[in-house]
């Protein structure tokens, strides 16, 4: 017994629209009409003057059609209002071709690495639920380059349509090979919302929080204020940005820029608690704290009136002296470098802390720290060279 030939199935697919690009779901929909064309010799005719014939949908109950579906599929229905939209059409010589408009949901797979510069590429991948190639085979009725056409009139808010490629292929399996056809469709993602929505603000935010450098040192509830606000500023951001993608074990693009916001804004709060606690040699600007000022100033009015009539031991008056306190000439005091003061910071040295606030002067009170000063221009030099690195390697090397 001769064994038949498998049955040819061609078909083509007209994409009318694309819906949502889920993240968080990793699915996207499109809207479809989904056309195959087959030959059953069962359904041949001979009617004079007539070559094909267009039948009702029930008449699809009569017949026999190839069982396709879509192998990644979510959620797919044919719309049916306000009658079911399919067309049938049968030719003289048993050729069949069903046009069916179609709502397809299905899996897209996205590696999240270069999130919010990715190019996302999704796939359809169609075949038969239980014929192997035995009995079905499937082609592209117009090749793999013009059988998925689009409409031009698809836009998306958020994505670009790049290209769309269509193959065909075999896939084995234990229950047999199965033909399958597949299309690949790129996107590439606008990155114009993210910028103005996630990267301007948080740049912004970082650059605010380096205003904690131009503030006295002297005034910690506001230096102090202005770090912990950036900090849960850009926090809130990172937050809100991470709601719509799913819970992904890596770090995208996005996050690695502001986890660097957050760093930057926690270096400055750290900055100034190295400066307040180990620079800042006296309590408040201008001097002492205000009770040691009143007891310096009753000590130093009782020895005024002392040293207006000074006398011996008899009661007898003792003429002043021209002599000075203290003979010895003071040595002069060295500014330390940056590099020296910022390793004793690092290594917690009480020791040069107790030596600055002995070499403090109440008159002149704290002056201006020389890590503040250093970092007015250390950090946004840096945070520029990490902007060019980041987006040079995001946008064209990665």
């Amino acid at each position: 017994m001769t064994r038949c030939p498998p049955l040819v199935v061609e078909t083509d697919i007209m994409i009318r629209s694309i819906g949502q690009i889920s993240e968080s779901n990793m699915d996207y929909s499109f809207q479809c009409y989904f056309r195959q064309r087959w030959t059953d010799e069962r359904l041949k005719f001979d009617i004079r003057n007539i070559t094909e014939v267009t039948l009702n949908n029930l008449f699809l109950s009569n017949i026999w059609k190839p069982n396709t579906y879509f192998l990644n599929g979510h959620k797919s229905h044919q719309h049916v209002i306000p009658r079911p939209n399919l067309f049938v059409r049968i030719r003289h010589d048993g050729r069949v071709y069903l046009s069916r408009r179609l709502t397809v949901r299905a899996a897209c797979p996205m590696k999240l690495n270069l999130y919010p510069m990715d190019r996302p590429v999704c796939s359809l991948v169609l075949g038969s639920y239980g014929y192997t190639t035995n009995d079905i085979i499937y082609l592209w009725n117009y090749g793999n380059e013009e059988s998925v056409e689009v409409n031009k009139d698809v836009k998306l808010a958020q994505f670009d349509l790049m290209a769309v490629e269509a193959t065909n292929y075999t896939e084995y399996s234990p229950l047999g090979a199965f033909s399958v056809l597949k299309v690949f469709i790129y996107f590439e993602r606008h990155l114009g919302f993210f910028v103005l929505q996630t990267y301007l603000p948080c740049s912004l935010i970082t650059c605010l929080s380096w205003v904690s450098f131009w503030i006295n040192r002297d005034a910690a509830p506001a230096r102090v204020l202005l770090g912990v606000t950036t900090i849960l500023a850009t926090a809130g951001i990172s937050m809100t940005t991470r709601e719509g993608l799913p819970k992904v074990s890596y770090a995208t693009a996005l996050d690695t820029y502001l986890n660097v916001c957050v760093v930057y804004e926690l270096a400055a709060m750290i900055e100034y608690a190295a400066v307040n606690y180990f620079t800042k040699v006296l309590a408040m600007e201008g001097g002492k704290d205000s009770d040691d000022e009143t007891e310096d100033k009753a000590t130093t009015s009782a020895g005024t009136d002392q040293a207006s009539n000074p006398s011996d031991v008899n009661g007898r008056s003792v003429p002043l002296t021209s002599c000075s306190s203290s003979t010895r000439p003071k040595r002069r005091y060295q500014r330390p470098s940056f590099c020296h003061l910022f390793f004793k910071c690092l290594t917690g040295n009480l020791k040069y802390r107790s030596k600055l606030r002995e070499r403090g002067n109440p008159e002149q009170g704290n002056a201006v720290s020389d890590i503040d000063v250093w970092c007015r221009y250390a950090f946004p030099l840096t945070f520029t060279i990490f902007n060019i690195s980041y987006w040079l390697s995001y946008l064209f090397f990665l």
